[in-house]
């Protein structure tokens, strides 16, 4: 078990680092557009989501999940937080790639 434990740890790190460079390009273009007057809402998902952050950029939320996978690695037999977690970052891959979609679709 403690190894599958390890493993999973091992891949949410790298699911994080990976995260991390994508919310910090998609911040960047967020930031450009609002110098353009776009992007004129206030938080990334809606209220109903697994993240307790609200903000119009992806770095808070990021924060959230580290945070969340910090916690996790003191308390490695909570599954609902580890659920909480995968959710999470679920939510953050998907949306950051529809928005690299729509970068590209220019």
């Amino acid at each position: 078990m403690s190894e599958a434990i390890d493993r999973v740890d091992k891949q949410l790190q790298e699911h994080l680092r990976v995260l991390y460079r994508q919310v910090v390009d998609a911040d960047q273009y967020l930031d450009d557009l609002r110098e353009q007057g776009k992007a004129k809402f206030d938080s990334i998902f809606v209220e109903q989501t697994a993240f307790d952050t609200k903000g119009n950029r992806f770095q808070p939320y990021l924060q959230e999940v580290t945070k969340n996978v910090e916690a996790w690695q003191l308390e490695r037999d909570n599954e609902e937080l580890l659920k909480t977690i995968v959710e999470q970052l679920q939510l953050l891959t998907e949306t950051l790639a529809r928005l690299k979609q729509i970068r590209q679709a220019g």
